[in-house]
């Protein structure tokens, strides 16, 4: 994956959780039935839309960490999957977890925000520690 790819999926995602977090609170101040009197619900969508758009920002700061650092572009493009999807996975997980939760916990999609949270802070590492003269990954 480029880095202009990159820049733009960090945007989109950042402007979709930003979204989502001005419909939930359109419908919490309409007091639409379904979102308002269900806590866990809102507490869900809450937070998925608070992570998902901070590590969409997490994005935009790897994506821009990476060309700064001479980032080899073998280990870049990993990195930029890993963060993006780590951010796809952390969002949405915490949102459809609210949407199909049960009486008192969040539904399974929950299941995949350890593992957003993994591949996030793996990009974040390995942004940190790969240097131009490191050599590709698996070589």
């Amino acid at each position: 994956m480029r880095a202009e790819r990159h820049h733009r999926l960090s945007l989109a995602l950042l402007a979709v959780f930003l979204a989502s977090g001005l419909w939930l609170e359109a419908m919490i101040g309409l007091r639409a039935a379904g979102w308002v009197d269900d806590p866990l619900r809102r507490e869900f969508l809450r937070l998925g839309h608070a992570h998902g758009g901070l590590l969409a920002l997490v994005n935009l700061a790897i994506a821009w960490s990476l060309g700064q650092l001479a980032t080899p572009e073998a280990w870049a493009g990993k990195i930029r999957i890993a963060a993006l999807l780590g951010a796809l996975l952390v969002g949405v997980g915490f949102m459809a977890g609210g949407l199909t939760h049960g009486p008192t916990d969040p539904g399974p999609p929950i299941l995949v925000v350890p593992a957003g949270a993994l591949l996030t802070l793996a990009a974040v590492i390995a942004t940190a520690l790969v240097r131009p003269t490191d050599r590709p990954p698996g070589s």
